[in-house]
């Protein structure tokens, strides 16, 4: 089988550099052609990926994989969206929580492309999923790397938290999450949103919006314990404004999943979502997201183990999410 392996060795900070050459090796002597491809930039990556692909019967590859950390995964996803293309993983990121959630190797290339080979293979399984397509409400497209994701879109101080830690050098791992929170803390404070779901609209402040695909965030917080990516849903998350110590308090019981329990949390399911920033915040732009859920053809497409990409709701402008069946995760 032709497969396209596309890394990027800066990911977890440059500590696994060497995993994409040991993914080729492997996949190679297992029998397959390995078209390797190293992005640089999103973008040309992007770009790369595409080419490989090609369209109809005329694509040149049966598989992609990808070699890195969630926003590798989330590249991987955007690529193979509306493709058929499997999509495997080998996670060697700093957080890995969709290879979290789906229970595959992180940061072990060999058990990676052992699990990826088995399911091209036929001894494996290929899983059909659902992602998130981020648009805006009128239907115009949002920047490449903003439209497709696997697990989590955030706004509010989550999306913040990340924006800070993906600055931080240390600690390693999801201490840096951590040490993001304790900075944001100082200067916390509620967004103002309006949010429509299958259910209605809500209309207020609040600390936190979320849907998730997938369960984890940070490097294993448990956001959201029931979310399911084959079922069409996104599991919606809405934090009120609450204080520093009921803050905290949360913030550690969510590695637990027992946060769902405060009466300040509030959660429901929708096929769709659309989240509108209504007040401008320092370093964000008034704006309004939307996120869809499987689209009502029940197209499927491949996807695979990766990790989530926050996604900080800018103002001025509007997007949608919707949660579409992915296509096949390789495990």
């Amino acid at each position: 089988m032709r497969i396209a392996l596309l890394s990027n060795p800066s990911s977890g900070r440059g500590r696994h550099a060497a995993a994409d050459d040991v993914a080729r090796r492997l996949l190679t002597e297992a029998g397959h052609e390995v078209l390797h491809v190293r992005g640089s930039s999103y973008e040309q990556a992007r770009c790369a990926g595409r080419a490989l692909l090609g369209d109809g019967p005329h694509r040149s590859v049966e598989a992609l994989v990808v070699v890195g950390g969630d926003g590798m995964v989330h590249l991987g996803v955007d690529i193979v969206a509306t493709t058929g293309v499997p999509l495997g993983v080998v996670a060697t990121g700093t957080g890995n929580d969709i290879a979290r959630h789906f229970g595959l190797p992180s940061r072990d290339v060999e058990d990676s492309t052992h699990l990826i080979n088995q399911a091209l293979s036929g001894e494996g399984a290929i899983m059909a999923v659902d992602a998130i397509y981020a648009s805006r409400p009128d239907g115009s497209l949002l920047d490449p790397e903003r439209r497709w994701s696997l697990a989590v879109v955030s706004a509010g101080v989550d999306a913040a938290v990340n924006a800070r830690a993906n600055t931080l050098s240390w600690p390693a791992r999801e201490g840096r999450y951590v040490r993001a929170f304790t900075a944001e803390l100082a200067t916390l404070a509620p967004y103002s949103y309006r949010v429509t779901t299958d259910e209605g609209s809500w209309e207020g402040p609040a600390l936190l919006l979320a849907a998730a695909n997938t369960r984890y965030v940070g490097g294993g917080m448990d956001l959201a314990p029931q979310a399911d990516p084959t079922d069409g849903l996104l599991e919606v998350l809405r934090l009120d404004p609450v204080g520093r110590a009921r803050l905290l308090s949360l913030f550690r019981r969510l590695f637990r999943g027992t946060h769902l329990t405060d009466p300040a949390v509030h959660v429901e399911r929708s096929r769709s979502v659309t989240i509108e920033a209504l007040a401008e915040r320092t370093g964000h732009d008034r704006g309004c997201v939307r996120l869809l859920t499987p689209s009502p053809t029940g197209n499927r497409w491949p996807s695979c183990p990766c990790a989530l990409r926050p996604f900080p709701t800018p103002s001025g402008c509007s997007y949608q999410l919707r949660a579409d069946p992915a296509r096949r995760v390789l495990s």
